[in-house]
């Protein structure tokens, strides 16, 4: 009888400490679980500021800092250079200071790659022309894809002021890639050559 009385304990104290284990492991699961959402939440809400910060910064202007240095490269540079000439352009002060600028105002929201192309293609568009007009951006909205997580689609107004004229308003929408955490992979504008047109002629 003593003996049965022992090994009920025993078996009592087995089965609490197992309780102890499992509702410990159900807090683990729960904990990782919440970290877990709190990281991807905190993810897709740094991938949107990126994308809404590029967008800002390419359709607010013109870069008045960009035109300058454009500017300053442009007059050192001729259309007769050979090749060894305008490789030493491409090392001078000027030209480094406008690439400078370029890397220090998009680089940061990209992947290498992505800057590459967006730096040769897309980059201060807004700002090249010599026209007077004031750009702005309004109404940014973001959303992610529910099955494709990396990508975004979004849409925005540019409003086009010019010197004289009345103020437009354009509608804008487009997609970005983010495989890395506030680090486009690509990122595509649509309808932009209305507005090109209105700012270069």
């Amino acid at each position: 009888m003593a003996i049965l009385t022992k090994n009920k304990r025993i078996i009592g104290l087995l089965l609490v400490f197992v309780s102890f284990l499992l509702i410990a492991g159900c807090s683990g699961n729960g904990e990782a679980k919440k970290v877990e959402t709190e990281k991807t939440m905190g993810s897709v809400e740094k991938d949107k500021a990126t994308i809404q910060a590029v967008i800002e910064k390419q359709f607010n202007g013109p870069d008045k800092k960009y035109r300058e240095l454009w500017k300053a490269a442009m007059e050192t540079q001729t259309g007769d250079m050979d090749e060894e000439q305008y490789n030493a352009w491409l090392s001078s002060s000027e030209y480094e200071a406008l690439i400078d600028y370029m890397s220090d105002t998009y680089a940061s929201y990209f992947t290498e790659n992505a800057y590459d192309t967006f730096k040769n293609t897309d980059a201060f568009m807004y700002s090249l022309s010599d026209h007077e007009y004031k750009l702005s951006t309004a109404n940014i909205k973001i959303t992610q894809n529910e099955i494709e997580k990396t990508l975004y689609t979004f849409t925005f107004q540019v409003l086009f002021e010019p010197e004289t004229g009345e103020l437009e308003t354009f509608n804008f929408d487009g997609e970005a890639i983010v495989p890395t955490a506030g680090k486009i992979g690509k990122i595509q504008f649509n309808n932009q050559q209305t507005l090109l047109e209105k700012i270069t002629y």
